[in-house]
């Protein structure tokens, strides 16, 4: 094989790779978790929560809640993910979720929240079952 079809052989190679990563989507690790309501307890101590979490993908900006802020991808590994995020004058972060199993995490997250005070967590988080159903509407 000459060289010219090497690089070309190379560069199919490379995009058939890369067409696959994009295919499987970012954050692997968070694509298997339990949806639903989840349990967070701080480690060391502290309040803990509780979510509804219908989408894995909310958890990276656990201390921002609302419309997603732009986010920079640091480490994306089939067992963690790393995510700095930026949510303008709402604060910013940085969230690692480490998954146990489907049903089982660690979460470090640190940043400014948006009332514009640091925060720097850790917590365990168990899947706790189903989110609770609506209220019903006003009669």
């Amino acid at each position: 094989m000459g060289t010219g079809n090497r690089y070309i052989a190379a560069a199919l190679a490379v995009g058939l790779t890369a067409g696959v990563a994009a295919a499987a989507g970012p954050f692997g690790a968070l694509a298997g978790l339990d949806r639903g309501r989840w349990q967070f307890g701080m480690i060391g101590g502290g309040m803990g929560r509780v979510a509804c979490v219908p989408d894995p993908l909310r958890l990276i900006q656990f201390n921002h809640p609302g419309p997603p802020c732009a986010h920079f991808t640091i480490q994306d590994a089939p067992d963690h993910v790393t995510v700095q995020y930026n949510c303008g004058p709402r604060g910013y972060g940085k969230t690692t979720i480490t998954v146990q199993d489907p049903g089982q995490i660690r979460l470090d997250t640190q940043g400014i929240s948006p009332e514009g005070r640091p925060f720097d967590a850790s917590y365990d988080g168990r899947f706790a079952g189903p989110c609770a159903p609506p209220p019903p509407p006003p009669r």
